[in-house]
């Protein structure tokens, strides 16, 4: 494990309850709040996938003025809820990045949310503890694509297949493998897996249930080595 690809929403930090009230909140605007279900479609997906699915349950087709509305708004709306929340790590977190410094690991973060609306985010963690931070508008094709997550292992130096990727979600689950990187799935405490993803995706992706709390950089360097 030469360098380490880390997700953002969900993975380093808990924005999720912030994205499901902003993403609640675009449904309703589009046309239609979504059920619970189709809102979990939309997590670690990208912004035109996450408003097709607004869009098909309101029974209206996406185009590029919706998608211009749509965005502005649950953007806006997200950073609303930053600023007057703040961000929270997930537990263990801070103490891994301190770590994988020590031992000379660099450390890519690598996001589905664009610029903008990433970078308060970073500022609020501290950019110091990144090599790069790669955007979904930085790449051609968001998650599920590998893009990313090329783009992280180019900027850390290494080939993604000297890379362990952490990530919550299935849809950056396909990003990283499909990038050639080793995966850690370590889903949000109490969040739904669908068992169907599960049995896709596990093995190769290695699954961590919990928190990394207890865990530490000697536990990553075991689950890139398949151990």
């Amino acid at each position: 494990m030469k360098a380490i690809l880390w997700d953002m929403d969900g993975s380093l930090i808990n924005t999720e309850p912030l994205w499901e009230i902003a993403t609640y909140d675009l449904s309703e605007f589009v046309g239609r709040r979504l059920t619970p279900e189709l809102r979990m479609q939309c997590v670690g997906n990208t912004l035109w996938d996450t408003l097709s699915i607004c869009a098909d349950h309101a029974g209206r087709t996406l185009d590029d003025e919706l998608f211009s509305s749509g965005s502005q708004f649950v953007e806006n709306r997200f950073t609303e809820l930053v600023l007057e929340h703040g961000v929270e790590w997930r537990p263990g977190v801070p103490e891994i990045l301190d770590q994988a410094r020590a031992a000379d690991i660099p450390v890519v973060l690598v996001t589905n949310t664009r610029r903008h609306v990433a970078q308060p985010c970073i500022d609020v963690m501290g950019e110091q503890h990144f090599a790069a931070t790669v955007c979904s508008d930085e790449v051609a094709n968001g998650k599920p694509a590998p893009d990313p997550y090329l783009r992280g292992a180019e900027l850390a130096g290494f080939a993604p297949e000297d890379c362990l990727t952490i990530e919550d979600s299935s849809t950056g689950v396909r990003s990283a493998l499909a990038a050639g990187c080793t995966v850690v799935w370590n889903p949000m405490p109490n969040v739904s897996v669908s068992q169907a993803d599960v049995e896709t995706l596990v093995p190769p992706a290695r699954f961590i249930s919990g928190n990394l709390d207890t865990s530490n950089l000697g536990l990553l360097r075991a689950a890139f080595a398949g151990e």
